[in-house]
């Protein structure tokens, strides 16, 4: 592909940084918050699923442009300059506004009103500690991981790139263009089944991708090498750029038309066969709403229920009412019964106990101290810390899981946050394995999420290369924001959903509001105070004037 087409990749990139700005400000209207909606959970969810793997494809094919015309030395120099600096320089920053903005909002919750807000929030006492981004680096995380795939690819130049094997993977990646069904196929079929290996459900998901030491932990380890998929990926597109034109977006809309039916009755049987599957919105179609049913040819089997009883030993604490109205003791079983949790009965001796009758299949559970009407996992619930120790903690959350099979269960007595009772015998029932078929259905549902990726993001990329291939000054304009838009624009979000949280206002229409207000200060402050400053020349690698 000629230099003049490389602006339909430029405007998508661009677009999928600005795109980051109404994901991140949707999290404020989700089910889970004040008067959220199904509708913001969806948009979370469709975003999430392809927008950063669309943007390290576009990465590695745009670190490939500039490898090859430069070098690997001005490459890397070029790297250091446009993405470590920055994540260094504006990380404190965006720390900073983070802990101000999250006071601020707990302020605002509580009603002080705004000012009394504001005046709170910066004239808090805060600890030096909690005001260095030691560990998080925020949603510059990508930064992190597109630094060290530069090094990588810069350490590792003339074993994948000055040899015969570099060859042989351009010969492969020929084929999204050549056979384009074939070529699909396998970038699927590789992008699932590597996912299913690793046992890992999202690109992201349960792991510190977040963390300057991601490299530390396996999960960390796990995002890198997906991300990492993606931009091997873009980079072996580089080699076949003259022939993006041939990227149809009729042919991936079909394609993606047929593999939706097939998934849904795929999906259809495995959810005849599990409970739930790891995935939110899979789950709300077929187990919540159950419209997911209607779509596809076969019914819903009836899962039994069986009785469990759960018994927590509450005799070393105290119980207290939280937000409730006299004490009491709360078991939540997977997100049932919200995160208020189903109450239990005070049968003496500090013993409390409740049963449930619960569908055959794995569920994860957690006691509660008091109730509460949110899931803050600091308030209330037993401490993971002594599960971890004993090793009955599962999940992200590290809370209890129990198999639920043929026979009704009796569960415990567990001594508060043990896996043992409080006279230091184990309970065998604290302790969870896994069986064979559900390890083989998980690791189905993960392919499945997974395989459909790759066919979304050819889909934009043929949408972009198709339609916006004519130079535009505005997409121009956009693209040269979106890396300081992307930067700044959770400064802004720290503040102001939190200044309309005690207006009564449609939901909808809240976020239409905050979107222009966050929109319009993130354009401003870029055309003012980036574009034609030594910002802008750092971000973007020149000023204009």
């Amino acid at each position: 592909m000629k230099v003049d087409r490389l602006h339909s990749l430029d405007a998508m990139r661009g677009i999928l940084m600005l795109l980051g700005v109404y994901f991140h400000l949707a999290f404020n209207y989700r089910t889970s918050e004040k008067n959220g909606h199904i509708f913001f959970d969806w948009l979370i969810g469709q975003t999430h699923y392809f927008r950063m793997p669309a943007f390290f494809i576009l990465a590695g094919f745009f670190g490939a442009l500039l490898f090859y015309r430069r070098g690997a030395k001005k490459m890397i120099l070029n790297r250091f300059k446009r993405i470590f600096l920055p994540l260094i320089i504006f990380l404190p920053i965006i720390h900073l506004f983070d802990i101000f903005g999250k006071n601020f909002s707990k302020f605002q919750e509580d009603n002080l009103g705004i000012f009394l807000s504001i005046k709170s929030t910066f004239t808090k006492t805060y600890s030096f500690w909690e005001m260095v981004p030691w560990e998080v680096t925020h949603h510059l995380w990508f930064l992190n991981f597109l630094f060290v795939m530069s090094l990588i690819v810069f350490i590792s130049n003339k074993i994948f790139v000055e040899t015969k094997i570099n060859d042989k993977v351009k010969s492969l990646f020929s084929l999204l263009f050549n056979k384009p069904l074939l070529g699909l196929f396998l970038f699927c079929f590789s992008f699932g089944i590597l996912m299913s290996l690793m046992n890992k459900n999202t690109t992201q998901g349960d792991a510190p991708w977040w963390s300057w030491t991601w490299f530390l932990v396996p999960g960390g380890i796990k995002s890198f090498i997906a991300f990492s998929f993606f931009y091997f990926i873009g980079w072996q597109i580089y080699h076949h750029r003259d022939s993006l034109s041939k990227l149809k977006i009729r042919r991936y809309f079909f394609i993606g038309v047929l593999y939706n039916i097939l998934l849904y009755w795929a999906l259809g049987f495995l959810f005849n066969n599990a409970n739930k599957s790891q995935y939110d919105w899979w789950n709300y179609g077929f187990l919540e709403s159950k419209e997911a049913w209607g779509w596809i040819p076969f019914e819903r089997k009836k899962i039994e229920k069986k009785s469990v009883t759960f018994t927590v030993d509450m005799s070393n604490e105290t119980v207290v009412k939280g937000e409730g109205e006299y004490p009491a003791v709360y078991i939540a079983i997977n997100e049932d019964y919200g995160p208020s949790g189903l109450e239990m009965k005070n049968i003496g001796n500090g013993l409390w106990s409740v049963t449930a009758e619960i569908q055959k299949g794995t569920h994860n559970y957690f006691f509660r101290n008091g109730l509460y009407n949110e899931w803050n996992f600091d308030v209330g619930w037993e401490s993971s810390k002594g599960l971890i120790a004993q090793g009955c903690n599962y999940s992200e959350h590290n809370v209890r899981r129990v198999l639920v099979e043929e026979k009704d269960l009796n569960l415990g007595v567990f001594c508060w946050s043990q896996c043992s009772d409080c006279e230091g015998n184990q309970i065998p029932s604290a302790f969870y394995k896994e069986p064979i078929k559900s390890k083989i259905i998980k690791k189905a549902f993960i392919f499945l999420w997974n395989f459909g990726i790759p066919l979304s993001i050819m889909f934009w990329i043929a949408v972009f290369i198709q339609l916006f291939n004519k130079p535009s000054k505005s997409l121009k304009y956009l693209s040269d924001s979106s890396y300081w838009i992307y930067i700044v624009h959770t400064i802004f979000l720290s503040f102001i959903p939190s200044l309309f949280y005690h207006i009564e206002m449609n939901v909808f229409l809240k976020f239409f509001i905050n979107a222009i207000i966050v929109t319009l200060l993130c354009f401003l402050s870029y055309h003012y105070l980036v574009r034609k400053t030594l910002i802008g020349k750092l971000l973007n690698g020149k000023k204009y004037d």
